[in-house]
């Protein structure tokens, strides 16, 4: 029988792995995307909209925000999002409105 391979919590599409690379095979450099606050899951929800394009996403708890995460399984503080440098553009028109369908009628 074959035994499954225990990989500690790292899944086939870890984010090291999916994360770019640059012409000498290094990871690009991470640059920030905009903030959120994960009381009303708004951080969860950018999180999955950018992940659902392909678009890996580093959270940054703000501040002193992992004290709150571990005792409120929140952070006060908010968070910062950051995206792979060549995928910025892509990640903010994601998260920019559109006006496709709407008029002013």
């Amino acid at each position: 029988m074959d035994e499954p391979k225990l990989s500690w919590g790292r899944t086939p599409h870890d984010l090291a792995d999916r994360w770019p690379k640059n012409d000498a095979g290094e990871p690009e450099t991470p640059v920030f995307l905009t903030s959120a606050v994960e009381a009303d899951a708004q951080a969860e929800l950018i999180m999955q909209l950018l992940r659902a394009y392909d678009i890996p996403v580093i959270k940054r708890y703000d501040k002193d925000g992992t004290l709150g995460k571990v005792v409120l399984g929140m952070s006060g503080y908010g968070v910062s999002l950051y995206v792979p440098q060549s995928l910025l553009e892509d990640a903010q028109n994601l998260l920019t409105p559109s006006d496709d369908g709407e008029s002013d009628n």
